[in-house]
C-alpha cells in the first residue's frame, strides 16, 4: 500500500476493493476534517464494494475511548451499518493533531473499535489515523491486546 503519493479522491459510488481503494477513501474522509481537533470519520462501503454517501464526523472525540465511549460508538456504528449499508463494512479514520506515527491512544481506538465490531457484528473494513503529515492504515498489530 503507497501512503507517499496522495490518492485519487474517491466518490459515492466508487468501486472499494483494495487496501490502496481503501486508503484513497480514508485520505478523502481525513481532507474534510480538521487536523487540529479529534475528530472520528465514519463512512460506509456497500455490499457491492462501492463508497457510500454516508459520512459521519463525530468531533472532539476522547483521546482514548472508555468503556461507555466504545459502546457508544459500537452501537450507532452497527444501527447506521444495518440501516444504510446492510451487508457492508465500515471504514474509520481517527483524525487528530501530530503526526502519523501511532500512539498509545491510537492502539485503544483501535482495539475499542475491533472490539466494537465483533460485538455488534459489523464489519469494519477499514482502520486509519489522519494526522497533518499522512493518512495511515491501523492494522491487527497496532491495537496491542488484539494482536
Amino acid at each position: 500500500m503507497d501512503t507517499t503519493t496522495p490518492p485519487q479522491p474517491v466518490r459515492p459510488g466508487d468501486l472499494v476493493l483494495t487496501d490502496d481503494d481503501r486508503l484513497a477513501l480514508a485520505t478523502t474522509l481525513a481532507a474534510a476534517a480538521l487536523p487540529r481537533s479529534r475528530t472520528l470519520c465514519l463512512t460506509w462501503i456497500d455490499a457491492e464494494d462501492r463508497a457510500s454517501a454516508v459520512a459521519v464526523p463525530v468531533r472532539d472525540v476522547p483521546e482514548k475511548p472508555d468503556v461507555d465511549d466504545a459502546r457508544r460508538f459500537g452501537m450507532v456504528i452497527a444501527s447506521v451499518t444495518e440501516q444504510s449499508a446492510a451487508g457492508g463494512s465500515v471504514v474509520a479514520v481517527l483524525c487528530r493533531p501530530g503526526d502519523d506515527t501511532v500512539t498509545d491512544a491510537d492502539r485503544a481506538w483501535n482495539a475499542a473499535l475491533r472490539e466494537q465490531a465483533a460485538t455488534h457484528g459489523f464489519r469494519l473494513h477499514g482502520l486509519f489515523v489522519g494526522s497533518a503529515s499522512a493518512v495511515r492504515p491501523l492494522a491487527m498489530d497496532d491495537a496491542g491486546w488484539l494482536a
